[in-house]
């Protein structure tokens, strides 16, 4: 005996909620007052008399599809079954039954919309996942494959014996299940939409989570960890995981431990296999995620490997003992032989401006404008440098452009406009036509990526333009008068660098993200800014130069801007703040033309005197000291 029946040819019935109650079998409920039957496409339109409805009919009653057009229903009763898909066209939905599939089929949600399905089986059918909104499963079985496609986000909360493989090709696929028996592939090459699943504002497309998956291939896009409650976690993977040259492992980092509110983590049973993969290691807080700053030497084991198998391969451009740029204007150095000895782990390490050899310290160096020589004294070995670059009329813009964190050099030439940069990191020719003549250099990290950008400050209009290295953006803005010194740093200790202007004794910042404005009174019309990170706390300090008694002032922003003045120099001296020492702060330091002797009062080695260069020539460290 047949407990009901599925109609030969479906009927659309269209929810209007205008029975007495809340059940599917009422008519009243239904446009025409006809109540659907078996085999039926439901649809529930924006507008309703009521929103939560009941599923009363008999159990695992088969429906050929289910249209949400919007608003925000609840879809509660007996659990029922699907032969060809799931529309949501906008809203918030909870479907708080079971969904059962008798078919192969598409669950479609459009852009910023959000549905939760409490439980999901999926049997044998495979289901595909597609658009730009969002779906939440709160327990899925079966063993039928899942595939996410569009710019859209899928969770799995919970597994009861699931097993099918996973495909991520686009969007966001956010395990917390523990489904050790499913595959996952990660071939993801468009953008994610933005859901709030771990991986929100990446703009890259792949897979993130807590939970526990099996054989894992990242052919293309980004694995990662962390989900809903949490932007970072431990992902657990099961039989190995292997990375294309095309994937990207991105490693936020939010606290000192790895997991909830810590930083990410991918736990691997089985072999790793890097094959010359890109490692992106974010900040959490400079997505918007909490304050924490990692401190020199911190360590974070960034894959934990099981055993004794080693990893094999490396990262992109990152060998053993690489040390590579991050944003905040922080810096790592990587190690595949961490943990137990078999892990990937990266420690925070110094990252100084005018590091021509990447050991973390300031070089003492200058610009030769006769014949345009660069004169280094690296400070990792003691070896003198020497390198022909530019013309006597450029200005020396050195910055790091690659995210390396050596110091490129590079020069501006007013005559034509053009950048022109030596790349550190693969020893490349560079050049790009940006400004005009009269406009003042100013690059910075703007953009917060861990690359300098091209910049300048144009005082005939007061106008700073960038192009940024994250997205090739080109922007202008107006801020400043035509007589103001631009100056370089980053003054809120966010890692992205701001706008700023120094004008007769008073400083004027616009503050990234987002422009804030703020004004110091701090100075003379006569001194010389030597803006530089005194005290350590990753921002940029207030601080002047005084020629005329050879006095350093300044305003220490990590004591609440808490006043000192040191005694060092001469009228003649030039400032060249930076930290030679490598403890992460900015030493006091000028260089003398008359006898080229660099002065240093280092913040922990102590004082130094180094002989280093002739009269006529710039020094380096005083590059953007207006």
């Amino acid at each position: 005996m047949c407990l009901f029946t599925i109609n030969s040819f479906a009927a659309v019935k269209t929810w209007d909620g205008g029975g007495a109650d809340s059940n599917w079998t009422t008519a009243a409920n239904w446009v025409g007052d006809a109540a659907p039957v078996a085999g039926d496409d439901l649809v529930f339109p924006v507008t309703a008399a009521q929103y939560n409805t009941n599923n009363n009919f008999f159990f695992f009653t088969n429906f050929n599809s289910l249209t949400i057009e919007g608003g925000e229903y609840t879809i509660g009763g007996n659990p029922f079954n699907l032969r060809n898909g799931l529309i949501v066209k906008g809203g918030t939905q909870a479907i708080n039954t079971a969904i059962s599939l008798s078919a192969a089929q598409t669950f479609t949600a459009a852009q910023n919309s959000i549905t939760t399905i409490a439980v999901l089986s999926v049997g044998s059918f495979p289901l595909v996942f597609d658009g730009d909104g969002a779906f939440g499963i709160g327990l899925i079985s079966g063993t039928g494959n899942l595939t996410r496609n569009g710019a859209g986000g899928t969770l799995l909360a919970s597994a009861s014996g699931f097993s099918g493989a996973i495909f991520v090709n686009g969007g966001a696929f956010v395990i917390d299940a523990n489904i050790p028996n499913s595959p996952v592939t990660v071939n993801a090459t468009g953008t994610f939409n933005g859901i709030e699943f771990g991986l929100n504002n990446i703009g890259l497309s792949g897979l993130g989570g807590t939970g526990t998956i099996g054989t894992t291939n990242v052919a293309s896009g980004i694995i990662s960890a962390g989900t809903i409650t949490s932007p970072t976690g431990i992902l657990n993977i099961t039989n190995g995981l292997t990375f294309s040259a095309n994937g990207i492992y991105l490693n936020k980092i939010g606290g000192a431990t790895a997991g909830t509110d810590g930083y990410d983590q991918l736990n691997v049973t089985g072999a790793v296999n890097l094959n010359n993969a890109r490692l992106e290691v974010i900040p959490l807080s400079s997505l918007g995620f909490g304050t924490f700053r990692a401190a020199i030497g911190d360590t974070f084991v960034i894959i934990k490997n099981d055993g004794t198998d080693a990893i094999n391969g490396t990262f992109l451009n990152a060998p053993e003992g690489t040390v590579f740029g991050a944003a905040l204007n922080t810096a790592y150095r990587i190690t595949y032989r961490g943990g137990d000895g078999n892990d990937v782990a990266i420690t925070r390490v110094n990252r100084a401006n005018f590091d021509f050899d990447g050991d973390g310290k300031s070089d003492v160096s200058v610009f030769r404008p006769a014949g345009g020589f660069w004169y280094e004294l690296l400070s990792r070995t003691g070896n003198f440098a020497a390198q022909q670059f530019g013309a006597s009329e450029d200005k020396i813009v050195p910055a790091d452009y690659d995210g390396d964190t050596k110091t490129d050099i590079a020069v501006f030439r007013p005559s034509n406009s053009v950048w022109y940069q030596l790349r550190s990191s693969d020893n490349t020719f560079n050049a790009v036509q940006f400004g005009t003549n009269g406009d003042v250099p100013v690059p910075n990290d703007y953009d917060g990526d861990g690359r300098a950008d091209i910049a300048v400050f144009r005082p005939s209009n007061a106008t700073w333009y960038q192009i940024t290295s994250l997205g090739n953006q080109f922007l202008a803005r107006q801020f400043g008068i035509s007589t103001d010194k631009p100056l370089v740093g980053d003054f809120n200790g966010d890692g992205i660098g701001d706008l700023a202007v120094y004008r007769n004794g008073t400083w004027y910042f616009s503050e990234s993200p987002d422009g804030t404005f703020r004004a110091v009174q701090f100075g003379l019309a006569t001194d010389t800014p030597t803006p530089a990170d005194f005290d350590g706390d990753g921002a940029t300090d207030v601080s002047v130069f005084r020629p005329s008694n050879g006095v350093w002032y300044r305003l220490n922003s990590g004591s609440g801007n808490s006043f000192a003045a040191v005694a060092f120099g001469i009228a003649e001296d030039r400032p060249v703040p930076a930290d030679y020492d490598g403890d992460g702060k900015s030493d006091v330091a000028v260089f003398r033309p008359s006898n080229s002797v660099w002065y240093l009062l280092r913040s922990t080695a102590g004082f130094s005197a180094v002989s280093f260069g002739q009269n006529g020539d710039k020094p380096i460290p005083n590059a953007f000291i207006p």
